[in-house]
């Protein structure tokens, strides 16, 4: 299992995404065969939330591990991360451009019974933690990689 986590910077609220098997082991084609099965998490003093489903796959982490390395790095000031809709949306902003100020807002939708609970999500963070992200991104990568030839599948 391999989790990737965007936490505040003094760890009250954060975003976990862990993904621990692919969703379509069986697949016969390189689209299908990228999903993943996730455990997604959001907690915050006034929320707990937790819901399993299918929502990265292993396309978007290779398509995203360079656009954090980009907002590490200081190279670009915003990162839109949108695994899959509707469930979350982080945007990923630095406040002070070359310093260590970083607001993260979004949005998230998950499964309440039979309806579907919506969230903002609001808070400080740092590019330390946003680098913290980004590892587990490339954890997840290295744990489940793109299956392109047919011997992969």
């Amino acid at each position: 299992m391999a989790l990737t986590k965007l936490a505040s910077r003094d760890e009250t609220i954060d975003v976990t995404i862990e993904s621990y098997a692919y969703a379509y082991p069986d697949a016969d084609n390189i689209h299908d065969a990228a999903w993943h099965r996730n455990w997604v998490g959001f907690h915050a003093p006034d929320h707990r939330i937790t819901f399993d489903d299918i929502m990265l796959d292993s396309l978007l982490v290779a398509h995203y591990i360079p656009v954090f390395e980009s907002f590490v790095a200081g190279d670009v000031q915003q990162v839109e991360f949108e695994p899959t809709e509707p469930y979350i949306r982080l945007t990923v902003t630095r406040r002070d451009g070359d310093g260590d100020e970083v607001d993260v807002r979004g949005h998230l939708e998950h499964p309440l019974g039979d309806e579907m609970e919506e969230l903002d999500i609001n808070f400080e963070t740092s590019v330390a933690n946003v680098e913290r992200f980004l590892k587990g991104l490339r954890d997840i990568a290295a744990e489940f990689p793109i299956r392109e030839r047919e011997s992969d599948l």
